[in-house]
């Protein structure tokens, strides 16, 4: 799946078919520059299928002797991404409106807390995924380090989000 090293973490929810499909075209895009990505969604189905093991991933070994069962998927998944939001270069978060999702805004405000740079995708494409709410000032996207509209095309894409990706996506020297 990855190295839990230098990595970009994508935060952006993927209940409905819409929201995961546009992750994937975001995730495809991220990756065709070769960077790192790691993708909750993509891990919990990586951590359902081996049985709580992610590639270069190991759970406290007091959680791995019960395994990954339905029990406790939550407590992988939440370590996983713990960890791999602790490792993260760049964070990417995509939001619908004007405000993020409540996990999203978590991640968000989490690696802001770390002073991991942020940047901020609005997907305007798919208007019955706009969530509405009075935590606004909370979840808001503009304290993000930037905040990039999803265009409707695939062509300019890249010419948006790419040289953000590229201004705050610092790797670590050895």
């Amino acid at each position: 799946m990855l190295r839990f090293t230098e990595l970009v973490y994508l935060a952006a929810p993927f209940e409905r078919p819409e929201e995961r499909a546009f992750n994937q075209r975001l995730a495809r895009l991220v990756r065709s520059y070769n960077y790192p990505l790691f993708m909750p969604e993509e891990a919990e189905v990586e951590l359902m299928a081996s049985g709580g093991c992610l590639a270069d991933w190991q759970p406290r070994p007091e959680l791995a002797e019960d395994g990954c069962h339905a029990g406790n998927l939550d407590q992988f998944m939440t370590e996983a991404c713990m960890d791999a939001l602790n490792r993260a270069n760049l964070v990417i978060a995509v939001f619908y409106g004007e405000e993020f999702d409540p996990l999203t805004a978590f991640e968000v405000g989490y690696a802001l807390g770390r002073r991991t740079n942020v940047v901020a995708v609005q997907n305007t494409l798919e208007p019955t995924l706009i969530r509405s709410g009075s935590l606004k000032r909370l979840t808001s996207p503009h304290v993000c380090s930037r905040v990039v509209i999803a265009p409707h095309d695939d062509e300019r894409f890249p010419d948006r989000l790419i040289p953000i990706i590229n201004r705050f996506f610092v790797p670590h020297k050895l």
